[in-house]
């Protein structure tokens, strides 16, 4: 999946939507269908006996540009590092949401390039990590260039969570990297676990999807607005 360097940027949006995708929720398995610029529409076990986790409180959270990608960063819940690498969350439901969304920032390719994404996979994801580093450089290489990061504007929390294994749901707002009154919502699921001491982002993480409209039960991320636009 390439484009001319010459083709008009406006006509590469459906297909930066569809590798972002890919690359925003995990592997490249998934293959969805653009009809126009405007929208249409295996994991690892997790261990048991683990209280479940509950109701999220943020306190105080401030978002920070990386490599073009806007971060959340708590005070209270980490990430205590938020460089190339972003590390030492806490040992919390808040902490495991922040984990999710900067690691899969990182190895997106969307923030920063080889120097990010590869350490970031190597170092704090687990599972098929040789195969997800493969997917995700194979899609910088086409991202590069023409898509622009997308905004993780909201999560939802899977009921079956645990205190070490927290699987949920994120929801960004990506817009058109020349029209940005053109956005999209992308949803997809992400994992994370609790190893060692802190969280590593569980791979593969399953396929993203764009919507319409956003879906029910989830929370804005603190300092965002869950809006369809």
């Amino acid at each position: 999946m390439t484009w001319d360097a010459r083709t008009p940027r406006w006509r590469r949006w459906p297909v930066v939507l569809l590798l972002l995708v890919l690359v925003f929720a995990g592997l490249a398995i998934a293959a969805l269908v653009y009809a126009d610029s405007d929208r249409e529409s295996a994991s690892t076990p997790a261990p048991t006996g683990s209280p479940p986790v509950s109701g999220l409180e943020w306190g105080e959270v401030t978002w920070y540009w990386v490599h073009g990608a806007q971060v959340p960063v708590s005070r209270t819940h980490g990430p205590r590092e938020n460089g190339d690498l972003a590390r030492g969350f806490a040992h919390t439901p808040q902490g495991a949401v922040l984990a999710a969304v900067h690691i899969s920032t990182r190895t997106s390719g969307m923030a920063g390039g080889e120097e990010v994404f590869g350490p970031t996979i190597r170092t704090q994801t687990t599972g098929d990590v040789e195969r997800y580093y493969t997917a995700i450089a194979g899609n910088y290489q086409e991202l590069r260039g023409g898509g622009a990061a997308p905004l993780i504007i909201g999560y939802r929390l899977d009921p079956g969570s645990t205190a070490d294994d927290v699987r949920l749901s994120i929801l960004a707002r990506v817009a058109n990297p020349t029209n940005p009154s053109l956005t999209a919502l992308i949803t997809g699921p992400l994992h994370v676990r609790w190893v060692g001491d802190d969280w590593k982002l569980v791979v593969p993480t399953g396929a993203g999807e764009q919507v319409k409209e956003i879906p029910p039960g989830f929370s804005a991320m603190p300092g965002q607005r869950l809006a369809n636009r």
